[in-house]
């Protein structure tokens, strides 16, 4: 897996991501992850499947105009790329769990594997190493630390526990769009 971690105060949104890539066994595999990525109005970053992810890229996906349509748009995506993990009791996107940022309003969402999509007001973090950035992210929330260092230090604090989170680190601000 990986890890992933958004934040949102009052002074805007930032999601930061590890850049590992590893196989279920746990093998480090020597590509480029790219976990995070702009498509139209929205800034995601996922774990899990890389094909998972890779199949909402811009190039393969139009991200639907309203946010809450965002899970069945997901759904037609991974059916039509064959990406669908499906159980006797849970339908998946390939085991991802998404951070979205809407530009357009400043809000900030995760879709995880069931496709629940649940708005977030503060902070979240998904993948192996969530445990280990929530507490980082909970315990720097009193101190004075800018965001961007808040959401680097977890992900250090992720890859130091996790196994397959690792650097480099990308920490994205969130820009929203003007009305």
């Amino acid at each position: 897996m990986s890890t992933v971690v958004g934040l949102k105060t009052q002074k805007g949104i930032w999601i930061g991501c590890d850049t590992r890539a590893s196989t279920e066994d746990g093998e480090v595999r020597p590509i480029i992850g790219k976990k995070i990525f702009n498509n139209g109005p929205y800034i995601i970053a996922f774990i899990g499947s890389a094909r998972g992810g890779q199949i909402i890229f811009p190039e393969f996906f139009t991200p639907p105009e309203k946010v809450c349509d965002w899970p069945d748009a997901l759904i037609n995506q991974c059916e039509e790329k064959r990406c669908l993990a499906t159980g006797e009791q849970q339908t998946s996107v390939m085991l991802c769990n998404f951070v979205i940022a809407d530009r357009r309003d400043g809000k900030l969402y995760e879709i995880l594997i069931d496709f629940q999509m649940n708005e977030i007001d503060g902070i979240t973090a998904v993948g192996s190493g969530a445990p280990f950035a929530y507490g980082s992210l909970y315990t720097t929330k009193e101190l004075n630390i800018n965001e961007d260092k808040r959401v680097l230090m977890a992900l250090k604090s992720a890859s130091k526990f996790d196994a397959v989170t690792g650097g480099p680190f990308i920490v994205k601000k969130v820009d929203v769009l003007s009305k």
